[in-house]
């Protein structure tokens, strides 16, 4: 690691640790990772968010979301520590509204409110109530199985006598 990346580690960890601000800039070595598409297919559940942290230090950073619209609830902030040099799965919880495709907008923050890194754009397609359409689906089915059953019953025991 150069040097220059060591003197800018140990200011951002400094950072970080003492809640002051610094000046905001884009070279920070830790980002989100951007994902694929979500699925969300129940009524709460939890979006999985990738961080990477560079640094030969331990960061504590706030993970900030935003959506496009009200089909669906997460909470402006949840806070994430990384080990060094590694890749956290931070989760984000989450509660399905109202049906439809949301762009879930995701930064990261330092406690002191220091912007780290560009935010990232994924889509979720929420279907709240699919759980709700497969159980009713199957318990149709179920249902129309024992109905045809108890009819054929019917016409054997008649046919029989």
């Amino acid at each position: 690691m150069s040097f220059l990346k060591k003197v800018f580690a140990g200011a951002l960890a400094l950072t970080l640790m003492t809640g002051t601000a610094a000046v905001a800039d884009d070279n920070y070595d830790i980002r989100i990772i951007k994902g694929s598409s979500i699925n969300l297919v129940s009524q709460a559940s939890r979006v999985p968010v990738l961080i990477q942290n560079n640094y030969d230090t331990e960061v504590r950073v706030l993970v900030h979301v935003s959506t496009s619209n009200l089909r669906a609830r997460l909470p402006q902030t949840t806070s994430v520590t990384i080990a060094p040099n590694s890749t956290v799965n931070a989760v984000v919880p989450v509660q399905a509204v109202a049906n439809g495709d949301v762009e879930l907008t995701i930064w990261l923050t330092s406690f002191s409110g220091v912007k780290l890194g560009q935010p990232e754009v994924i889509t979720m397609h929420v279907i709240g109530n699919a759980e709700a359409i497969g159980l009713g689906t199957m318990g149709g089915l179920v249902l129309l199985l024992l109905v045809v059953g108890s009819i054929r019953m019917a016409r054997r025991r008649k046919q029989a006598e």
